[in-house]
């Protein structure tokens, strides 16, 4: 009879959940757990890191207010935003262009022997133009364009050496270039609507934040003179109110533009609040030249791009009836703007605001240079010495008037590139609303060639009876608005359907 087979234990059956056990290894005498190793070794990593971040960032720190003290405080800003141009050359160089926009508020600080804002622009554009230039890939305008342009620089050239201050004229040739250069940059890094939608956010953020300073910094005002002169006027970071309520009233006919016409939800809330802050500080610089050249922009926003019609009627209705029942309340500086706009033309009213003689002072400096002018910046050194001879002073720095500037400056032939440029950018907006004459109203590619265009309106407009371009802020604003049109329309040449395809 065999024995009785055994069966082993059947392993008790584990809970839900339950792990099983697991014997510990036991470790030879003289070596260390290799759990205890790593955690020091990673104590001892997360140290040495540290004391390298503190060591760098203390020699980072010592650079900085080195550079500070030898070349001024911007110099540390400059350490800093050059890298970042670099870094963006390389990886992403369609927000170079964008940047140099969110920097104008800051642009007016000096850097040296030049401001920010024209350190800035010369970085931008090399950041973008010298990789470029190594593949081959440089886009210039439209020979509209690029004829007049050229003509300019040859014009600057030819007429410096007559100039009698030799320095201030080669700064002005330099900025020149650079504001040429900015041109070709736009041109070469913003190749789609994306992109050029991106500038035009950039210049409203930058017109936004440089409006709430000037309405921060705005004061008390005081008015003499029949209204030709008031006191305590906004300024916010320019030198003078003219140069706010120029660069306000650009920026605000194009955001108004984009806040009323485009179809992006977040763009036109990024256009209305910008537009709110705008013609707040727009008013509060009480310039008579900068009030008309919105005013003239608005008109040809309404003209130019058919979805904003509606709403700026409805907009200026409002406008209206909101500053007549203020007026007719005794609240608000209604009194004083109709004083502002009454006196304009006044001869006598401001010894300041003589432009009757300012004008005929310009029109008698154009007929002893025609051709080439004066040079750069030459209407006050001309103007004040010729004048002192025949018995008046006339404390001026140009001749309150952007053609009539041009001609003492560079002469008939500049004035000349001037019409001519004015009407290469026509021409160009006329081309692009044809081809995009089949796509939606509201499409970005066909909205943004009339709204740029309508926001370079108030530079005409305001040149009539003022000149606040010799403020490199408002000037790098303008050219900045400029190449972004010959940009947009370019682009909507380029992306319009053919008689054969649908439209994108």
């Amino acid at each position: 009879m065999s024995a009785p087979s055994v069966t082993p234990p059947r392993p008790r059956a584990r809970a839900w959940g339950d792990v099983p056990r697991r014997r510990p290894r036991r470790t030879p005498p003289g070596v260390r757990p290799p759990a205890r190793t790593g955690a020091r070794a990673g104590r001892v990593a997360a140290l040495a890191a540290l004391a390298g971040l503190a060591l760098a960032g203390s020699g980072l720190g010592l650079l900085l207010a080195g550079a500070g003290l030898v070349a001024g405080p911007l110099a540390p800003l400059l350490l800093v935003l050059a890298p970042v141009l670099v870094v963006l050359a390389w990886r992403r160089s369609d927000l170079v262009v964008p940047t140099v926009a969110l920097t104008l508020p800051l642009g007016h600080l000096g850097a040296g022997p030049v401001d920010l804002v024209q350190l800035v622009t010369a970085l931008g554009a090399v950041a973008v133009l010298a990789p470029a230039a190594a593949r081959l890939d440089w886009r210039l305008p439209p020979w509209p364009v690029a004829v007049p342009l050229g003509l300019f620089l040859v014009v600057a050239a030819l007429a410096t050496p007559r100039a009698r201050d030799a320095d201030l004229a080669f700064r002005l040739d330099v900025q020149l270039l650079l504001l040429v250069l900015l041109v070709v940059a736009v041109l070469t890094g913003v190749r789609t609507t994306a992109q050029l939608t991106r500038v035009v956010v950039g210049l409203l953020v930058a017109g936004a934040a440089s409006s709430v300073w000037a309405l921060v910094a705005s004061g008390p005002t005081e008015s003499f003179y029949g209204g030709g002169v008031v006191t305590g006027r906004a300024v916010g970071v320019f030198s003078q109110p003219n140069e706010l309520g120029l660069f306000s009233a650009v920026l605000l006919v194009l955001a108004l533009g984009v806040g009323l016409g485009s179809a992006s939800p977040r763009l036109r809330a990024t256009g209305l609040v910008a537009a709110g802050l705008l013609v707040a500080a727009l008013g509060v610089s009480l310039s008579r030249g900068a009030w008309f050249g919105g005013l003239a922009g608005v008109v040809a926003l309404a003209v130019l791009v058919a979805p904003t019609r509606r709403s700026l009627l409805r907009l200026g209705a409002g406008f209206v009836v909101v500053v007549g029942a203020l007026g007719l309340l005794g609240v608000g500086p209604l009194g004083q703007v109709l004083d502002r706009v009454a006196s304009v033309g006044e001869a006598g009213a401001n010894p300041y605001d003589q432009r009757p003689l300012i004008w005929a002072e310009g029109l008698r400096l154009v007929a002893e240079a025609p051709l080439l002018g004066h040079g750069p910046g030459g209407y006050f050194l001309e103007a004040a010495s010729d004048s002192l001879r025949s018995g008046v002073v006339l404390e001026v720095e140009h001749a309150h008037h952007l053609l009539l500037n041009t001609a003492v400056e560079f002469g008939l032939v500049g004035l000349g590139a001037l019409l001519v440029l004015v009407a290469g950018l026509g021409a160009g907006l006329l081309r692009a609303r044809r081809a995009t004459a089949t796509l939606p109203p509201a499409a970005e590619v066909r909205l943004l060639p009339g709204v740029l265009a309508a926001a370079l309106v108030p530079v005409l407009a305001h040149g009539m009876l003022d000149y606040p371009l010799r403020n490199p802020v408002v000037l790098t604003t303008v050219w900045l608005v400029l190449a972004a049109l010959v940009a947009a329309c370019e682009h909507a040449r380029a992306t319009a359907p053919t008689p054969t395809q649908e439209p994108r």
